[in-house]
C-alpha cells in the first residue's frame, strides 16, 4: 500500500511538471544578437533606437543623441538637452577634494 501512494504521488508530480512546462510564455528577444554585435552606439527612448544626432522632444526640453564626453573616441551615447541656440548643454563637472 505505501509503495501504490509512492508511486501515485510521483505520478501526480510528473503530471504536474509537464502540464506547467507548456503554460509558459514564449520568449521573443527584442533585440537580435547579431545586430547588437554589429551595431554601432545608439540612444534608447521610448523603445525605440536612435543613431547619433538625433533630436526628440522629451517632457518639451529639446534632447539631441551625441556623446558623453566628446573628447573620448569610444564615448558612449547620451541624451543632452539642447539650448535656444540649438548648442548642447553638457553637464557640469563634479567638484572634487584633492588631498596631497
Amino acid at each position: 500500500m505505501r509503495i501504490l501512494s509512492i508511486i501515485g504521488v510521483c505520478f501526480i508530480c510528473f503530471i504536474y511538471s509537464v502540464t506547467s512546462f507548456s503554460n509558459t510564455p514564449k520568449t521573443t528577444f527584442l533585440l537580435n544578437p547579431q545586430e547588437a554585435l554589429t551595431q554601432q552606439s545608439i540612444c534608447w527612448f521610448e523603445d525605440k533606437r536612435y543613431s547619433e544626432g538625433a533630436i526628440i522632444l522629451m517632457a518639451d526640453v529639446r534632447v539631441i543623441c551625441t556623446a558623453k564626453t566628446p573628447s573620448h573616441n569610444n564615448s558612449p551615447l547620451t541624451w543632452l538637452m539642447l539650448n535656444e541656440q540649438n548648442e548642447i548643454i553638457y553637464p557640469s563637472a563634479p567638484k572634487t577634494i584633492r588631498v596631497n
